[in-house]
């Protein structure tokens, strides 16, 4: 069986209201990358453009790692190569909300649709796919000089998969983004159209947590075996849907 996460909808506790070093950190990105001589601004954004359209283009590319699949292009425009792993000097330091927060779940959603997850959620992925995806601590951070007590990791999800299957899902559930490069979007309305999605378990196997290419950043899919131990553990998380499996 497989399961399918959708973005949260709405600030709350699944999506706390900040911003990445209280909003300084696009400019921090972009600082470092006009402070580096062209060669290095080459390896950190090794794009076949005019040196100062890469600096504009640095920061989406910074992001991106955070929420896509490394080694692809994240968007089909020739100007953006293909994603690399994460560097320190990339990595937010915190991320600083406009109001306190008594509780958040144990999986949130921040700006640009980057993930994190608290020690609890980690500590279950690594028990079920050791190594596969990455973590990166972040503090949260509150007005008045408060911390969140829970120590929060930024998520990258290591594995994707194309086992999305149109013609097993029911009602045509999908349209695909206009200039994209063949991504796809969960269609909108009344009803959550994420059970009526189909996945192919002979191409996503064994896996617990990954995501689908086509689908991006937009969805998460998980095993019945990690959905159980989620709920056993008591862990909140966006509403999870029952899918399809083909």
């Amino acid at each position: 069986m497989v399961w399918g996460m959708g973005q949260p909808r709405g600030l709350g506790e699944f999506f706390p209201d900040g911003q990445f070093e209280g909003g300084h950190w696009p400019g921090r990105l972009m600082g470092h990358f006009h402070k580096q001589p062209a060669d290095v601004q080459k390896a950190l954004f090794d794009a076949p453009m005019d040196p100062l359209d890469a600096m504009q283009f640095y920061e989406g590319f910074v992001v991106d790692k955070f929420r896509s699949e490394w080694g692809t292009r994240a968007s089909p425009r020739p100007e953006h190569p293909p994603l690399t792993p994460v560097l320190d000097h990339e990595l937010p330091s915190s991320f600083d909300t406009v109001k306190t927060y008594n509780s958040l779940a144990s999986f949130i959603s921040l700006n640009d649709r980057i993930a994190a997850i608290d020690t609890d959620f980690m500590e279950l992925l690594e028990t079920y796919e050791p190594g596969v995806h990455q973590f990166y601590p972040i503090e949260i951070r509150m007005p008045k000089g408060q911390k969140f007590p829970r120590p929060y990791h930024i998520l990258v999800i290591g594995q994707y998969f194309d086992s999305f299957v149109p013609e097993k899902s029911r009602d045509q559930p999908v349209s695909e983004i206009p200039n994209s490069g063949g991504k796809l979007q969960i269609e909108s309305g009344a009803k959550n159209r994420i059970p009526d999605l189909a996945f192919a378990q002979g191409v996503y196997g064994n896996a617990h947590f990954w995501r689908e290419r086509r689908f991006g950043e937009w969805l998460i899919c998980l095993s019945d075996v990690l959905v159980a131990e989620i709920q056993k553990a008591g862990l909140q998380t966006p509403k999870l849907f029952k899918m399809i499996t083909a």
